[in-house]
């Protein structure tokens, strides 16, 4: 089944008008055609079934006939805060597959171990996008500005559970067994740091703001493998 992205402002009550190229390839590729019914979302939790109405040259309406808060969205809320990687593509690669799994937010953040320091959130957003609508998912993972670390941390005091993976911690120390501990968690985030890990102190800043620090295992991990694991433990 295919989806399509819809901009708020061009949904109404009854009607959706999709523009640009998901108008493009709804007719020009997939070769849809008027009454033929198809799955739209706003990526604000909201998902519409909808028969085309009318087609134009850059411009698809439609009439909606069904709606669906929440379509395909996990219980948890979860944020995953990463360090930015020397090489763009492995956290393209973060982004699409932690969108697949469910993530609801990402926020790049820079620690002491950081090599990259810049993020093009415009080509994060599309990555995103496009996984949104592969997965079937109505919200569209927010991507935020980049943070440096202690002023994230700071930042997490209303958050459920407080994860911050770090290689030295116990084998006990386990995502399994944090989430045990909550009966009704619907909010957590997740660290994961940059190559070389987080530094020492940078784990004792975040675990005396109530991080949780957690062992994926006795294997090294890179970022990215260890960005979805992590995220697939939580919402999976």
């Amino acid at each position: 089944m295919d989806y399509f992205y819809v901009s708020l402002e061009d949904v109404t009550s009854h009607e959706l008008v999709l523009r640009g190229d998901e108008s493009k390839h709804l007719i020009r590729v997939l070769r849809k055609n008027v009454g033929d019914r198809i799955f739209v979302t706003d990526g604000n939790e909201m998902m519409y079934q909808a028969v085309i109405a009318a087609t134009g040259k850059s411009e698809t309406r439609c009439t909606i006939v069904a709606m669906h808060r929440k379509y395909n969205e996990p219980f948890i809320e979860m944020t995953l805060a990463v360090s930015l990687l020397k090489n763009p593509a492995r956290f393209d690669y973060i982004v699409e597959k932690t969108t697949e799994l469910g993530v609801r937010t990402i926020q790049p953040i820079s620690s002491e171990r950081t090599i990259a320091h810049g993020v093009k959130r415009d080509r994060l957003e599309k990555i995103a996008l496009s996984a949104m609508k592969q997965c079937g998912r109505s919200w569209l993972p927010r991507i935020q500005p980049m943070q440096n670390l202690k002023p994230l941390i700071e930042s997490t005091a209303h958050y459920q559970l407080k994860l911050i993976l770090h290689e030295k911690a116990g084998s006990s120390q386990t995502i399994a067994s944090e989430l045990l501990l909550h009966d009704d968690l619907h909010s957590v985030i997740i660290m994961v740091g940059p190559e070389g890990g987080f530094s020492e102190e940078e784990t004792a800043y975040a675990t005396h703001a109530g991080f949780k620090s957690i062992s994926l295992g006795t294997r090294r991990l890179r970022t990215e493998t260890a960005a979805v694991v992590a995220v697939s433990q939580v919402l999976l």
